[in-house]
């Protein structure tokens, strides 16, 4: 640091306070921010501190040195104080810009009243500016260190939140409040699980307009989403997964979130093994009937091959055939014109394939139970890659 003449510290030294008082009015007049705050309790912390810094800063000119080490943590204590006040950052560095700009003007004009020469004046205003630009970086770096510490003492509570909706055996309401208020994630009216397919769950999440909390155990990675079904959140959902294979369980009240995970998981486990279509993401309640027909593969293909039995013997461009006019004709209610132009063929061609049919499967065709039995073997045979 360039030294500066000793008559010259002097000098600044005997007018501390008025120079502090100088301070303290300009940041209050210039930050309504802080206009209260230096009015009350805790301006008197901040007028001592800017006191200290004086002293430490003369007695760092006087000796050639940088500021001394105390005053760098106490700004330090200063930044975290104003996180922990809840005003920003932006104010704080306002503010000090103002009290800078006091500093250098009040001492400027105490050495020019005290009739020191110009290349003086200005080698103490070089020398104010470099010590406020250094502890401004203490201050901020007080203000970034509490910030980062709440954050990450708010993730751990995302994550014991997670936790705790997404647990199946114990639902604590009072827990859940508790962690969703040290959390700061309000409980939605509703919400859904997210299976997934990855490796970096908080990077998807952080991609997602939604608030989304993330988990995971030995079975995979999970996003909590509130709100599932709200505006835009299909699209944001889409954007955010890219080509990333995830499963979405269904939206349900928060004291049911362990439903939808395992269906979510369910949905997940079926489409690794193709039989859900991938969607980005995978809606598991477009695809109910699916999911609940293979929740069990052996048996799946079991009641597909003892449902469909009677057309075995056929030759198989015959049996694909009367199975694609099987779904049709259930599908459109058994209404012949409908199904013909599904099918692309004559209405006569339908009527002589349901006539195949009913010879084939007999009366399970025409019965209500039947019917749905058939339906849903159908469904099976199309969503498990290795039906018969």
């Amino acid at each position: 640091m360039e030294l500066i003449p000793p008559e010259t510290v002097a000098a600044v030294r005997a007018a501390t306070r008025p120079l502090v008082d100088g301070i303290v009015d300009a940041v209050g007049a210039e930050n309504r921010v802080y206009a209260d705050v230096l009015a009350g309790p805790e301006g008197l912390g901040i007028r001592l501190g800017i006191e200290r810094s004086v002293g430490a800063f003369l007695d760092a000119v006087e000796r050639g040195e940088r500021p001394a080490g105390g005053a760098a943590e106490m700004w330090r204590r200063v930044g975290e104080a104003e996180f922990e006040a809840g005003r920003s950052l932006d104010d704080l560095r306002a503010a000090w810009r103002t009290g800078t700009r006091a500093a250098w003007r009040g001492a400027a004009e105490l050495a020019s009243r005290a009739g020191f020469p110009t290349d003086v004046v200005i080698g103490l205003a070089e020398a104010i500016f470099v010590f406020t630009d250094e502890l401004a970086t203490d201050v901020v770096d007080g203000y970034a260190r509490m910030q980062s510490d709440e954050a990450g003492e708010r993730e751990r509570w995302r994550r014991r939140l997670a936790s705790l909706l997404l647990d199946g055996d114990v639902h604590d309401p009072e827990a859940i409040a508790h962690a969703s208020s040290l959390a700061r994630w309000p409980l939605p009216r509703t919400l859904a699980a997210l299976a997934l397919q990855s490796d970096a769950p908080a990077r998807l999440a952080s991609r997602l307009d939604a608030n989304a909390l993330v988990s995971g155990d030995a079975d995979g990675p999970v996003l909590v989403l509130p709100d599932p079904d709200g505006p835009g959140q299909t699209r944001a959902l889409r954007h955010a997964l890219e080509q990333t294979p995830a499963a979405l369980g269904p939206s349900v009240a928060p004291r049911d979130a362990h439903r939808s995970l395992r269906w979510a998981r369910a949905g997940l486990e079926l489409l690794g093994r193709g039989a859900l279509p991938s969607e980005h993401p995978t809606r598991v309640a477009d695809h109910l009937a699916a999911v609940i027909v293979l929740q069990d593969e052996t048996m799946a293909q079991a009641f597909v091959r003892e449902r469909l039995a009677p057309l075995d013997g056929l030759p198989a461009p015959e049996r694909e055939r009367l199975l694609s006019t099987l779904g049709a004709w259930l599908a459109h209610q058994r209404h012949t014109p409908r199904i013909a132009a599904e099918l692309h063929v004559h209405p006569q061609t339908v009527r002589y394939r349901i006539a195949k049919l009913r010879e084939l499967l007999g009366d399970r065709i025409d019965a209500p139970d039947g019917r749905f039995e058939l339906e849903m073997a159908l469904r099976a045979r199309a969503a498990c890659p290795t039906s018969p």
